[in-house]
């Protein structure tokens, strides 16, 4: 297996924590916008300003028996999703052909309709390739049950494209097919059927709840893109539940760009408590195939840039890092959760 050099693992908690969806929540919100007219106790505060990749803050890139952490050139680089991604904005499998285009790694791959999305078929004559990423700031690279070509690509992120076992891509493309065949089933309607709440001071679950795009990243999506926010903002839509989002830019030294879901009904993030998700199929939900606690479903990805086809489920739990571990509460787990549709 590919080994991982030290400078993938070389980040603080702090910048873990808020890549993976809290973060200290100290600004004013008191500029924040009303989301829908009809559900006033639902705002967004900040904006996406400054989102394009930068030349000047490359990410690099990595492939197995190839290649090195090799910068990515954004001004390069072009997307073959433009149904996903506006112009300037592009994927991590994007990355990966460029790349291998530049360096002249032979590469095939292919559409796959019933799959919706691109298959690396080979790289170099090898097949049976995936790859895993991380933000900066977040830490080890994470292994995803998450198309390749839908994975934006941000300012220095570090990605990693290396052979895994035919059991492992099997499973991967199997998650994929019932994603789409979900969407199928329904009419090319994004239907969730399970969305699970779990809090101090709530255990909420709505099932098949009917998405549509809410275009709260019109700077890099195009109009029909529908994301994990989405399905939340959905149900706000609909009066079934009250919330917050914030954008956050940076913290620290890490860059965030992203809208975090600060406050779900009364449950509101506060320090280094908040709200993390994990969401796919459930036959992938847990840590990724390394034993690591993020990867496969549970990743350091915000919602608003997770584009989905039509997952099995989407599961938000409260986490606390300003306690220790072992003095952490786990609120609702032993009850069942009430149902809210």
């Amino acid at each position: 297996m590919y080994k991982r050099s030290a400078l993938f693992i070389t980040a603080t908690i702090v910048c873990c924590v808020i890549s993976a969806g809290y973060a200290p929540y100290s600004e004013n919100t008191e500029s924040a916008k009303l989301l829908f007219p009809d559900n006033p106790d639902c705002k967004i505060a900040g904006v996406p300003e400054n989102t394009l990749p930068d030349v000047n803050r490359k990410g690099k890139i990595s492939i197995e028996g190839f290649l090195t952490d090799i910068p990515v050139d954004p001004c390069q680089v072009k997307t073959l999703r433009p149904d996903i991604f506006n112009e300037g904005y592009f994927s991590v499998f994007d990355s990966l052909v460029h790349v291998c285009k530049e360096h002249n790694i032979e590469i095939k791959f292919h559409f796959d309709h019933q799959l919706r999305t691109h298959l690396i078929d080979s790289i170099g004559k090898k097949k049976n390739w995936w790859y895993a990423a991380i933000y900066h700031g977040g830490g080890r690279p994470e292994e995803p049950v998450h198309r390749m070509d839908t994975h934006p690509y941000k300012d220095w992120m570090r990605i990693e494209v290396y052979q895994v076992s035919k059991e492992r891509i099997d499973r991967i493309y199997s998650a994929f097919g019932a994603e789409a065949g979900r969407l199928s089933s329904n009419k090319n309607k994004v239907i969730i059927p399970e969305v699970l709440i779990r809090t101090a001071n709530q255990n909420l679950r709505f099932t098949n709840v009917e998405v549509r795009p809410h275009r709260i990243r019109s700077d890099m999506f195009g109009a029909d893109v529908i994301t994990a926010a989405d399905i939340m903002l959905s149900l706000a839509e609909r009066g079934k539940l009250t919330l917050d989002l914030l954008w956050r830019d940076q913290f620290g030294r890490a860059l965030i760009q992203g809208y975090y879901f600060i406050r779900f009904n009364k449950d509101q993030a506060h320090d280094r408590a908040g709200f993390t998700y994990s969401l796919g199929e459930k036959i992938n939900d847990g840590p990724d195939p390394r034993g690591r606690r993020f990867g496969n479903n549970f990743l350091h990805i915000t919602t608003d840039i997770r584009v989905i086809v039509s997952p099995q489920y989407i599961h938000w739990r409260w986490t606390d890092l300003s306690r220790s571990a072992g003095q952490r509460p786990r609120p609702g787990r032993n009850e069942p959760p009430s149902p809210a549709d």
